[in-house]
This record gives structure tokens, C-alpha cells and sequence, in this order.
């Protein structure tokens, strides 16, 4: 994922990576009108530079990039989940409290009404987390330590099987002051691991229920934001059912960095496509069984939908070993969109 710069940075930048893009890959980028920038590793970087990484952690000394304390302290106390418990206290609907350890958990476990889910205090979207829906799901403890990397753990209502909309709302953020940049929609598999996100196509169906959700929770966070603090956020939330009626949970996370929406967001701004044209990253597995040929499928599938794709990230190293995850950009017509999305994911994960 360190490769995702590459696609939103202008021809001028350096870009920090262990290891090249290919010739093939940068070529695709520039061949799509992108602006890639240099590669380079730890060796030669450049003093007087502005510096951007995905979460504000690291400072140059002498040429050297090291850990930032202050910044590093900071990056924990906003991405921590147990410290968003206070940025949203007022603005979910769903109950949520902290775990201090394995007892607690048994009595939780014990007392608390099911279905709920466990989330670790740190982890990426759609991973990092446990669902317990039933008592007889109590064996899933054995896997906290290993999953959500120990206690605590932020514990919350678990409403997945009535929960029937994603949205992240993109923000910059200024000295602690927060402006909106747009929101998009994004697409949770049934067990809530993300599969991609989506902009454009026109205003969205539901933005006139969250939006103003949302921008009730940034009012409240003056105080609780550093003002030291300048850079991306991405605050994710969801719509759910519940007896017919439909309930907007403005914020399930926080995430102050760079998101995948926020990449998305970026790309799209290079691209420049028609305002009614829909533009998605899918963040795509790579196949259990069979090998993959990427540039001969990329190929063969805009032929076949008509549609713009690009290869965001490389499938494989350098030695030829498969990442777990590529991320791909494509656009499409609003008519078509369900049809490019499906027919990129089957035959992706299934090639023949």
C-alpha cells in the first residue's frame, strides 16, 4: 500500500518506498495521465522538503527519517478507538464502552444483550475486529489477543445484519478546524470486511440524512482536537433498520490520516471525469486458487465493460511473490456501475 503516493503525488515529488514500482506498472500510471513521482528510498532524502506520509508520525534529522514523539503521541491519542469513545459520546445511538481485560469481558459476555462486536484500539477497516452473536460464539475470546492485539478493546452494539449503507465523509483538517470535502459510499462484505468505495454519479440518496449528523459531531470536537494538528480525516458511518425506522450512526471510527477514500478522492481530482461519471477503488484479493495474468485481464475487462481501469498498486514483489491485496481504480456509468463492480470482483478472484 506504501505505492498508493504514487498515483496522487505530481511528477516533481520523491516518494518514500522499500522497494520500486516496476517499469510496467509506472508506465500504466503515466499512459492513464497520471503524474507519478521519483521513486527513492532512505538514502537520499532531501532536507527542506515538505514532508507528507499517510499519519503523522516521523520527522527528518540529519537526512534520517525518525519517530516523531510528539507527533507519534498525538497520532495515538486520534486514531485510538478508546479515545474516539469520548469524540462520539453524544452522537451514536448505539451503546458503546471500553474492556479493560478477559474477566471483564466474561461478564460482559454474561450480562450485556447480543449481538455485539469487539474492535481493537488500533486496526485498519473492515479488519481488527470479533462479532459475538450468539452465547455459544463465547470460544472467539481466545482470539482477542491475537486479532484486536490485546486489552482494551472498544465493545459496541452490533447491528450488521440490519445495516444496509456505508459512508465515509472526507475532511481537511486545519489547526483543529475541519473542511468538508465531499462523502462517499462504500461497500462492507456481510461480515463487515471492506471491499471498495465509490464517489460520484450524482448527489447521493442518502447524504441529506447523515450529512447534517455529521456535521453536528465536528462542531462538538473543538475542544478535543488537538489544534496542533493539520492534515486528512476520514470519519466512517453507516445507516441501519431498526423496526421499520431508518437510524444514521454518523461515526463508527475516525481515521486521521490518509484513507482509501481520501486516495480515491485525490485520483479522481487528477482524472477530472464527468460529474456524473462514478469513480471506485476495489481493493482486490488475490485469487486462492489459479494464477493471475493482471495486464492481460485489466485488458480484456475495459474492452468488455467499456470502462477506464487502473492498477493503483503492484499484484506482486519483486520476486515475483503475490501481495495479499491489489487496489484498482475504475470509472463507470451509474447504469453500469453494479455491473463493472461484480464482473471486476469474480473475475479477479476467479480468473479462469
Amino acid at each position: 500500500m506504501e505505492k498508493l503516493f504514487f498515483p496522487i503525488s505530481n511528477a516533481e515529488d520523491y516518494i518514500l518506498v522499500e522497494e520500486n514500482p516496476s517499469d510496467e506498472l509506472y508506465s500504466h500510471w503515466k499512459t492513464k495521465g497520471l503524474t507519478p513521482g521519483i521513486p527513492c528510498g532512505t538514502g537520499v532524502l532531501l532536507e527542506g522538503v515538505t514532508f507528507v506520509e499517510w499519519g503523522k508520525r516521523h520527522h527528518f534529522e540529519e537526512g534520517e527519517l525518525v519517530i516523531d514523539p510528539i507527533q507519534l503521541e498525538a497520532s495515538r491519542y486520534l486514531n485510538s478507538k478508546v479515545t474516539q469513545l469520548d469524540f462520539r459520546k453524544n452522537h451514536s445511538p448505539l451503546k458503546a464502552k471500553l474492556i479493560t481485560s478477559e474477566e471483564h469481558l466474561f461478564a460482559e459476555l454474561e450480562e450485556t444483550k447480543l449481538p455485539i462486536v469487539l474492535k481493537s484500539e488500533y486496526g485498519l477497516a473492515g479488519r481488527n475486529h470479533i462479532i459475538f452473536k450468539t452465547h455459544s460464539d463465547s470460544w472467539k475470546i481466545s482470539q482477542v489477543n491475537k486479532r484486536l492485539f490485546g486489552f482494551p478493546v472498544v465493545c459496541e452494539e452490533w447491528v450488521g445484519d440490519s445495516r444496509f449503507f456505508d459512508f465515509s465523509t472526507l475532511w481537511d483538517v486545519k489547526e483543529g478546524e475541519f473542511f468538508y470535502l465531499t462523502s462517499t459510499m462504500m461497500w462492507i462484505d456481510p461480515n463487515g470486511g471492506f471491499r471498495g468505495i465509490r464517489i460520484g454519479g450524482g448527489e447521493n440518496e442518502y447524504q441529506s440524512l447523515f450529512l447534517s449528523k455529521v456535521y453536528d459531531l465536528v462542531k462538538d470536537l473543538n475542544n478535543l482536537v488537538p489544534k496542533e494538528y493539520s492534515g486528512p480525516c476520514a470519519i466512517d458511518g453507516f445507516l441501519y433498520s431498526e423496526n421499520g425506522i431508518t437510524i444514521v450512526q454518523p461515526v463508527s471510527e475516525f481515521n486521521f490520516r490518509y484513507s482509501i477514500g481520501r486516495i480515491l478522492w485525490e485520483v479522481r481530482n487528477k482524472r477530472k471525469p464527468k460529474t456524473e461519471t462514478v469513480s471506485g477503488l476495489l481493493v482486490l484479493p488475490y485469487p486462492k486458487q489459479g494464477k493471475l495474468d493482471e495486464w492481460s485481464l485489466l485488458g480484456r475487462l475495459e474492452t468488455e465493460l467499456n470502462s477506464e481501469l487502473i492498477l493503483l498498486t503492484p499484484v506482486r514483489d519483486s520476486s515475483g511473490k503475490p501481495y495479499q491485496n491489489a487496489v484498482l481504480y475504475f470509472e463507470a456509468t451509474v447504469e453500469k456501475e453494479s455491473t463493472v463492480v461484480e464482473t471486476i470482483w469474480s473475475s479477479w478472484t476467479d480468473p479462469i
